[in-house]
Order: C-alpha cells, then structure tokens, then sequence
C-alpha cells in the first residue's frame, strides 16, 4: 500500500472517528509509571511515533513532557492541534509518514510506538534515543502460522522478534499474548548508555 492510500484511508478513519483511540492504553499508563517516571522524574523530550490523535502525547504533555508527534494522516493531527489548543498544550506536530521522519541522533528520552510495525524504522529508533532513553511500544505480531495478520501484504512481527530489531536497548519488559486471533506485543526497552 502507497503511502498516499495508507494516509487516505487513516484519514477516512479519523474522520469517521475511533472514539477507542482518544484514551490512553493501559499498558502505557501502567509502564509510565513503573520505568518511565523513576527514570525520568522531571519529564524529558518525547516521540509519539504513528501517533494518531495523540492519546499518549497529550497525556505526556499534561505532565510536562515536551512532545513531538508524526502520523500520516492530517486529519488526525488537525484534530491533535484543536485538543491541544483546547487544552493549552504546546506540541510539535508534523504530518509525514513515520519512514520519512528525519530521525535526529540521541535526541529523545522517550519514543512511543503503538500499532505501526516497520522494521527498517527500529535502527532510526534506537539511534534517536539519548543514553539511557526508553522505548515503549504495543503492537500486533503473527501468533500461529495459520492465521495471516499481513493484510497489506508486508511481513509481520513474529513471536520473539522485537528484541533482535533493537540490537542497542536492554529489554526490561516484554510480553506477548494471544488476543483474538492474533498476537500482540508489550515492550519496553532502554538504550544502553555511553
């Protein structure tokens, strides 16, 4: 899929509204405070990668973090803007697909990646972590081999793979459990510092 069809089409769906993404994952609550806030206890710089309508973002704002955001769909951060303008929250927006992002080195302590898998976009990722900065992500992998998860036909995570496309962070939590008739993945990982 073009990234002109994948923008179009997020952009139909937040237009159509997902009332499921407006509020923070649990998962990411619930990591936030048990690594993310004693490592970090005065905020830093974050990344709400594929970030959508900014669920985590805001919430991170909120608590002083000072946050970029990129997500393919202009329609998604036309609606993050007015919430921020609403809410007094200063981000930084840009509408591009997550694999045109300029990642910049060791500039965040915090990147966030829910439901959006490129593996050509992991070693952008750990290289834009500062020393000791965190990744925190969710998303789908392939839980048997006789369920097919790849509807874009691209190749999608496996079970046991995540840690193998972050060479440069130590994994402090991973989980991955059968929901549905998929699998996803819970992770959390720190850069290894200099």
């Amino acid at each position: 899929m073009s990234s002109e069809q994948q923008r179009a089409r997020w952009d139909l769906k937040y237009e159509q509204g997902l009332p499921s993404l407006t509020e923070p994952d649990p998962f990411f609550i619930s990591t936030y405070d048990e690594f993310v806030r004693p490592s970090f206890p005065n905020a830093g710089v974050a990344l709400d990668l594929a970030g959508g309508l900014g669920r985590h973002a805001l919430w991170l704002a909120k608590r002083g973090w000072q946050v970029s955001v990129v997500d393919v769909s202009e329609v998604a951060i036309e609606k993050l803007n007015k919430a921020a303008l609403q809410e007094n929250i200063e981000l930084d927006l840009l509408v591009a697909d997550a694999s045109d992002y300029k990642f910049e080195p060791q500039r965040f302590d915090l990147i966030v990646l829910f439901y959006h898998f490129d593996r050509n976009l992991f070693p952008k990722i750990v290289s834009a972590l500062k020393p000791y900065g965190l990744l925190l992500c969710k998303m789908a992998l392939l839980w048997s081999a006789d369920v097919n998860l790849s509807r874009e036909g691209k190749n999608p995570l496996v079970r046991n793979e995540l840690p193998s496309l972050v060479p440069g962070l130590r994994v402090l939590h991973q989980q991955e459990r059968q929901v549905r008739d998929r699998g996803v993945v819970e992770f959390v990982g720190r850069k290894i510092g200099k």
